[in-house]
């Protein structure tokens, strides 16, 4: 009898310290319900035997974090995914703005205004005005040319300075989870609780998801982590990515440990994050959208100048250009030509030298290249070319914003299922807080009970 009452003092005991163990891991959970990052810790309460009985006491061995390794590998995906498209899109904003003619001072606005000097010109070919009007609109023309070349490849520069910083964050970030796998390693080798520390980890995976694409795979040596194709992180151990350019001056994305000579390109496993972002906006949408603009400059002003040389200025002139354009980088580099630069003279309005000063025939013809096809081999008019090239920049945006809402989405929801599944319910904890009360409750009255009896057994004896 007296060996059974202690053993019931004994589960008593263990009942009590178990609880207490519950009820601070629940303690822990309602004080961090606001920390970002935080998951939801359970207790782990086990049967303990005594003895060679086949019924014990119970034992706290440890807690256990509430999560979904599958369930955090498609939000690391999602949120990379995410973060690309939303950096994509907002890249594109700004993009869709320069060509907007609303104000009328783009680039649009300029052309017609270049092609209605003209019209004006056939109509008044000796008046001096309407000459240094012609000037002036041709100026204005390659000017807004210029202009709007300029911002797209200062946008360039500026992406190429944004993903150059962002590996640097990319880099920081694989170096702090190979630390925290470190420590997560040491802590569980001495049979510590290392759940504050894989929250930690978490959040790091988190912020990295953002800028780079991620994938997770469980390792006895800590958490693997593969990033555009490559493994970014092994255990302790953390590669570097690094940003390059081609000879196109398109981004390539090298990955490789300090020890590598030679690092590996990894540019095109490159799918989610910030980088990737960045990465489409500069190399695909901003280069094509400024090639097709050095092609429509260099063909409209190619064949005004072509329509130019033919006529003759008031001096007696022919053979003039009105643009100097270069075939690279045209929009960049289009000027009014030196040939008449400042000097309204020197317009070919006349078709002829017999004809001067009051020759328009040739300004006619100038003006009459605004509904020619002279654009993009000779298949659109500059009108149309232009409209395309507005076309093609809205098209690209509407795209992006669609990708942006359709994964904005998703990423919507798995953050809603992991919060079901790995955050902190007020109304969950409070269900286990009084359950573990209770229980500290009855295994005291246990103890009391059992103190009592053994002292009045000891009495009669």
């Amino acid at each position: 009898m007296a060996a059974s009452l202690t053993q019931l003092l004994n589960t008593a005991r263990d009942s009590l310290s178990a609880q207490t163990y519950g009820l601070g891991v629940t303690g822990q959970n309602l004080a961090n319900v606001n920390t970002p990052g935080y998951v939801r810790r359970e207790a782990l309460l086990e049967t303990r035997a005594l003895g060679t009985q086949t019924t014990g006491s119970v034992v706290a061995n440890g807690i256990r974090r509430v999560t979904d390794e599958f369930l955090e590998r498609r939000q690391f995906e999602s949120t990379g995914l995410n973060s690309a498209a939303s950096e994509h899109d907002s890249r594109l904003e700004s993009l869709e703005a320069l060509f907007n003619d609303v104000s009328g001072t783009g680039l649009g606005n300029s052309l017609d205004n270049l092609y209605n000097s003209f019209t004006q010109l056939s109509a008044n070919p000796a008046d001096p005005t309407t000459r240094r009007n012609v000037l002036a609109a041709a100026d204005a023309f390659a000017e807004r040319s210029r202009d709007t070349a300029t911002v797209i490849a200062q946008s360039r520069t500026d992406l190429l300075k944004d993903a150059q910083s962002t590996t640097t964050q990319i880099n920081e970030s694989a170096r702090a989870i190979a630390r925290l796998n470190s420590q997560i390693l040491a802590a569980e080798a001495q049979g510590g609780d290392a759940a504050d520390l894989k929250d930690q980890r978490k959040q790091v995976m988190l912020g990295l998801a953002s800028l780079v694409d991620v994938r997770t795979i469980a390792s006895g040596s800590g958490i693997v982590v593969q990033a555009s194709g490559t493994t970014l992180v092994d255990g302790v151990e953390a590669r570097q990515l690094s940003i390059d350019l081609d000879s196109d001056g398109k981004m390539r994305v090298f990955a490789a440990r300090n020890d590598e000579a030679t690092p590996t390109e990894v540019t095109k496993f490159l799918t989610g994050g910030k980088l990737a972002g960045i990465k489409e906006a500069r190399d695909v949408d901003l280069f094509e959208t400024a090639k097709k603009l050095d092609e429509f400059v260099f063909d409209v002003a190619t064949s005004i100048n072509q329509q130019h040389q033919l006529g003759f200025g008031t001096d007696g002139v022919d053979g003039r250009d009105l643009f100097d354009v270069n075939t690279v980088d045209a929009a960049r580099t289009v000027r009014v030509s030196v040939d008449v630069f400042n000097r309204p003279e020197a317009i070919a309005a006349s078709g002829s030298a017999t004809t001067l000063p009051g020759g328009s025939d040739n300004a006619v013809a100038l003006s009459r290249l605004s509904t020619a096809p002279v654009v993009f081999g000779n298949s659109r008019t500059a009108a149309q070319s232009y409209g395309d090239l507005v076309g093609d920049v809205g098209q690209r945006k509407s795209a992006a914003e669609k990708m942006l809402e359709s994964r904005e989405a998703i990423a919507a929801q798995l953050d809603a299922m992991n919060e079901a599944m790995s955050g902190v319910s007020l109304d969950e904890e409070f269900v286990n807080l009084t359950k573990f009360q209770r229980a500290y409750e009855a295994s005291a009255r246990v103890l009391t009970t059992a103190d009592q009896l053994l002292q009045e057994l000891i009495q009669r004896v």
